[in-house]
């Protein structure tokens, strides 16, 4: 083939191309963005810059049947022409005719492995930092919608969200937002909620400290609910800081293959992997603490408690445990509840039955205990009457106990710390078991979390690789069945190519969707299943054209 005619061919399929990708790829993005629109997430002036960074991932879905529709008008135009004929009359194979389409499949193969692998990750993140890099625009906007703004670990719920101007004063404070009719509630690392706050009304600010940002809360005239039970109304209630961080969690569809491959190599650095870690860092701790509390009520029926500066101790005397709950060792007789001030004894109380509940702290989910006692007569070292005994008493451990620096333990080592943990605990129903189920399940979780996230490497991977396979693939299936169907309609031809080509594309995400859920050669084989699907397409209608 010369190279004018080759250079004419391709020159018609790059002008298809560029046009119709170019009317997809703008109708698309127009229709992602209109969520975000509807949803009061975007502003005028951000609507522009959304469409834009979004065409670059569309164009993914875009380029194929841009392809496959270049190959058939191109093609197909040839072939009513005569023009095939003629090429074949003149000593051209069909194999040389479609060489401008092959050419152009490998350019757009090149080029879509360089897209769906480093140019979407970073537009996709691109697209959601526009999104939520405006806290203020975020919470008017749920607040409209009646729904929660979820940040970190507080859901927040107002009526109504009024912004305040704020003159620069050089501590970061960026906007402050008025609200009405306020609700404010705190989980804990499982989830559950842990603190809950209602509110007339409150203020939050936000600040902008070295590239980090932060929410301030305050709550005039709060009502404050904690789980331990207790109802506080106060009347003003600051909570603390909200860290909004640098921008959002990068996920394995935001890497490209070489961050894709350092998350697989460094799987216990990944944020997803670390949450988890410290929940099985955490129980393990409560594991220790539980026994050492079980050894020493088991050994000398006292336990010394102090908490975490040393300043405060209190002893625990006559008591075993009974899960969580602290009995007399004998029949008829009593738990004594002594305060140790400075190595004396200070209130003494008396009681038939207190509560030892572990706390783990939420940030760093180390162990702390709550001591829970009712004792209506106290009396202090000399023997006079001192009130009632303070029916909570927080933030206590047991006395000499070191907390093992378990921080930098692999996973597999975790695990299998947890699983020597479950073998060593007798069943007994104490509360050390019950701790060690809890490490269990954790370990359990955490191998699943490091699971995930691996199969959710495999199934980007092999997405990835099959993205950019079909648009070569649908430009040259319209290119032969173009030949293949000479004198045909050309819409109808394309309707040929473009219903597979639907599927290959149905069968790349719902096998990628398989592979998330876990790592598995059949769902490696349904993701690939389409793009064989049109190669077999094709290999047939070139055999009939070649036969023909």
């Amino acid at each position: 083939m010369s190279r004018i005619l080759f250079g004419h061919i391709l020159a018609d399929l790059l002008r298809i191309l560029v046009l119709t990708a170019g009317v997809l790829v703008t109708v698309i993005a127009f229709g992602a963005a209109i969520r975000p629109i509807m949803q009061n997430l975007l502003g005028a002036h951000d609507v522009l810059p959304f469409v834009a960074t979004a065409s670059v991932p569309m164009l993914q879905f875009a380029l194929p049947f841009a392809a496959a529709f270049a190959g058939t008008i191109v093609y197909a135009r040839l072939a009513a022409d005569n023009e095939v004929l003629a090429m074949s009359a003149a000593g051209l194979s069909y194999r040389r005719v479609l060489l401008p389409a092959a050419g152009l499949g490998l350019i757009l193969l090149l080029g879509m492995a360089i897209l769906v692998d480093a140019a979407v990750p970073r537009f996709w993140t691109a697209m959601q930092r526009l999104v939520t890099r405006d806290v203020t625009r975020l919470f008017v906007a749920a607040a409209s919608r009646g729904e929660a703004l979820v940040v970190d670990r507080t859901q927040l719920y107002a009526d109504e969200v009024r912004v305040v101007p704020v003159e620069p004063d050089g501590s970061g404070l960026q906007t402050r937002l008025l609200l009405s009719g306020v609700a404010a509630i705190e989980t804990g690392p499982r989830g559950t909620p842990s603190n809950e706050f209602t509110a007339e009304s409150a203020t939050a600010d936000v600040y902008q400290v070295e590239g980090r940002s932060y929410i301030k809360l305050a709550f005039a005239n709060a009502t404050a609910f904690g789980e331990d039970g207790a109802l506080v109304s106060v009347p003003l209630a600051e909570p603390e800081a909200i860290d909004l961080g640098r921008g959002i969690r990068l996920k394995p569809k935001d890497l490209d293959i070489r961050g894709l491959a350092d998350v697989w190599n460094n799987i216990e650095s990944y944020h997803g992997v670390v949450d988890s870690r410290m929940q099985v860092v955490g129980a393990l701790a409560l594991v220790d603490a539980w026994a050492a509390i079980d050894a020493r009520l088991a050994g000398e029926g006292s336990l010394r408690l102090v908490d975490r500066s040393g300043r405060r101790a209190f002893e625990i005397r006559n008591a075993r445990l009974e899960g969580d709950r602290l009995v007399p060792r004998d029949d008829g007789g009593a738990i004594e509840l002594v305060e140790l001030l400075r190595g004396s004894s200070g209130r003494r109380a008396a009681t038939r039955e207190a509560l030892l509940r572990a706390v783990r702290d939420p940030s760093d989910g180390r162990p702390s205990f709550e001591l829970l006692a009712r004792a209506d007569d106290t009396v202090d070292g000399r023997g006079e009457h001192a009130g009632r005994w303070p029916q909570r008493l927080t933030g206590l451990l047991p006395s000499a106990f070191a907390e093992s620096d378990r921080t930098a333990m692999p996973v597999a080592e975790l695990a299998a710390e947890a699983g020597r943990a479950r073998a060593a605990v007798a069943r007994t129903g104490s509360a050390s078991e019950a701790a060690t189920e809890e490490a269990v399940r954790a370990a359990a979780a955490m191998n699943e979390s490091v699971r995930g996230v691996r199969a959710d490497i495999v199934a980007r991977i092999t997405q990835r690789i099959n993205q950019a396979l079909c648009a070569p693939l649908m430009l040259l299936l319209g290119a032969t069945l173009a030949i293949r169907l000479r004198g045909a309609n050309p819409l109808q031809v394309y309707l040929l190519a473009f219903l597979p080509s639907i599927g290959d594309v149905l069968l790349i995400s719902g096998g990628e969707q398989m592979l998330k859920e876990s790592t598995s050669v059949a769902g490696i084989l349904v993701t690939s299943s389409g793009n064989l699907m049109l190669a077999t397409m094709i290999l047939v209608a070139y055999r009939q054209v070649a036969r023909n």
